[in-house]
């Protein structure tokens, strides 16, 4: 989640009631969150957890605070041990990765107004909604392609195929998409609630440029 690296030692909490633990500067991991564990994720330098995915509490709440997190690992409270030094990258493409030790990074920054003006509009491509906020802040003339099957892999991870013929699926492919749409009315209005929210958050990003 994010664009970011995070280094520091790891602390592994099973408990709510463990979270002081959590120094500045610390690299959270945890099997989930939830809103009690808001305070303690503000100090972290990186999140790693065992469950959730892109849209779960512990993505949404690193985004918001602008801290690398890898969520959904399966078995991070098991494979990091307290007190070991990693490297937390979200800088990589679109799979987190956690590194023994701390590495060597580097920042290129460019300073926008060192930019010169042209005479064409500059639109983006954009095909992630988790990402169209942070593209939103690049100089841009708007979205001129929203690649609808990248909303689709990105924030649903179903093919179309798989709702349209979803009484007809192998009991394997029902049970999973049955776990992606758990809380909507059915999987179809779980595949037109997020491919709207997908959308959306771009619009919303952009708005009110096209």
């Amino acid at each position: 989640i994010g664009q970011k690296i995070g280094t520091g030692p790891v602390r592994v909490i099973n408990d709510p009631a463990e979270m002081e633990r959590v120094q500045p500067g610390d690299v959270l991991v945890a099997d989930m969150t939830d809103p009690n564990w808001e305070p303690v994720m503000k100090r972290a330098a990186a999140i790693v957890t065992n469950r959730g995915g892109r849209t779960c509490h512990a993505a949404i709440i690193a985004r918001e605070l602008g801290v690398p997190a890898v969520v959904g690992c399966g078995d991070a409270t098991d494979l990091l041990k307290d007190g070991t030094l990693v490297t937390v990258s979200c800088a990589e493409g679109d799979e987190g990765r956690i590194y023994d030790g701390l590495l060597e990074t580097e920042i290129t920054e460019v300073r926008r107004g060192e930019m010169p003006p042209i005479d064409v509009k500059i639109m983006m491509n954009v095909g992630n909604p988790q990402l169209a906020f942070e593209f939103a802040q690049i100089p841009n003339g708007g979205v001129g392609l929203a690649r609808l099957e990248f909303i689709i892999n990105n924030n649903i991870g179903v093919h179309p195929k798989a709702i349209l013929d979803y009484p007809q699926v192998d009991s394997d492919l029902k049970k999973a998409v049955e776990s992606v749409a758990r809380g909507h009315a059915s999987p179809r209005a779980f595949y037109v609630d997020k491919l709207a929210e997908g959308i959306a958050t771009i619009a919303a990003a952009f708005y009110p440029k096209p």
